[in-house]
């Protein structure tokens, strides 16, 4: 039997009639509403779409539309109307706003990403998280002119995870990463906050969770100097035994060092180098 049955308001907590009806719910916890939307669309044929960049996973894309994005607006709509919601968080497992950093992964997303008709309904009903992983790795974006969130992160082997703590006018979303290998301890290595105190929302952010602005440059090298990579943990990229690696084989090249990537996408996007018997014989392998 389903768990999430209790209804929004007057909305069912699930659309019914649709494909979706066992797959996408909502539920609230306390004075958040949590939903949860299977965000794969079957076409029924192969599908693609090149000029507008839709597609290109076979008959599967990414998508929300119809009876579906119908049901998802109408529990929007109901829950701006209840005064025990205080927080809206959506999550998908596709991230909708690009660029978002990525670490073996298909790389996949969202048709029509942030003009799509479901990004706009989280705006007009002041979604406050849009929460997604696929990429890897850990990325938080917003449009200039709204305040909706998309929080894309990483979980892998519980090495790497987000902690969010609500009250009725904050949310606070800590990136956790494991000291060592198995050790089960964290440390912060990023901080954003929600503040709805006053009349304006206030968001600060540092670390890894500082907003990513696609207007910014998000790769930036300037070749003046070289790190070893022992000195500087990238997170997804780590050895068996150790969390920070001290050599990566990459096309056959072994690289030790590596170029610091001062733009907005950060050490995901450093550059590994390898030099071999002069300045002139030296190869770049880039860590996209």
């Amino acid at each position: 039997m389903f768990l999430h049955r209790k209804s929004i308001g007057r909305i069912p907590s699930r659309p019914l009639g649709t494909p979706f009806e066992d797959t996408t719910y909502a539920q609230q916890h306390k004075n958040v509403l949590f939903i949860t939307v299977d965000c794969f669309y079957d076409k029924g044929y192969d599908f693609r779409d090149n000029a507008q960049g839709l597609g290109g996973e076979g008959a599967i894309t990414v998508t929300v539309e119809g009876k579906h994005l119908a049901w998802f607006k109408s529990i929007l709509k109901e829950a701006r109307n209840d005064l025990s919601i205080k927080h809206i968080v959506v999550q998908a497992h596709v991230p909708i706003l690009q660029p978002v950093r990525s670490v073996q992964s298909s790389g996949q997303f969202f048709d029509h990403g942030g003009d799509s008709e479901f990004w706009k309904a989280m705006e007009e009903y002041n979604v406050d998280l849009y929460l997604a992983g696929e990429v890897h790795s850990t990325t938080v974006s917003k449009q200039t002119d709204s305040n909706v969130l998309q929080v894309a992160s990483r979980g892998n082997q519980f090495n790497n995870f987000l902690n969010i703590q609500v009250t009725d006018d904050s949310i606070t979303i800590r990136a956790m990463n494991e000291i060592g290998v198995d050790s089960h301890d964290y440390e912060t290595f990023g901080e954003i906050v929600v503040d709805k105190t006053g009349s304006d929302i206030q968001i600060s952010a540092e670390g890894v969770l500082e907003l990513v602005s696609a207007d910014s440059a998000l790769i930036r090298f300037d070749f003046e100097s070289l790190l070893p990579l022992s000195t500087h943990e990238v997170i997804g990229m780590r050895g068996k035994d150790e969390p920070i690696i001290s050599t990566i084989d990459m096309r056959g090249m072994n690289c030790s060092e590596a170029m610091t990537n001062k733009g907005g996408l950060g050490r995901k996007y450093h550059v590994g180098v390898q030099c071999k018997f002069s300045s002139v014989d030296t190869f770049f392998e880039s860590n996209f």
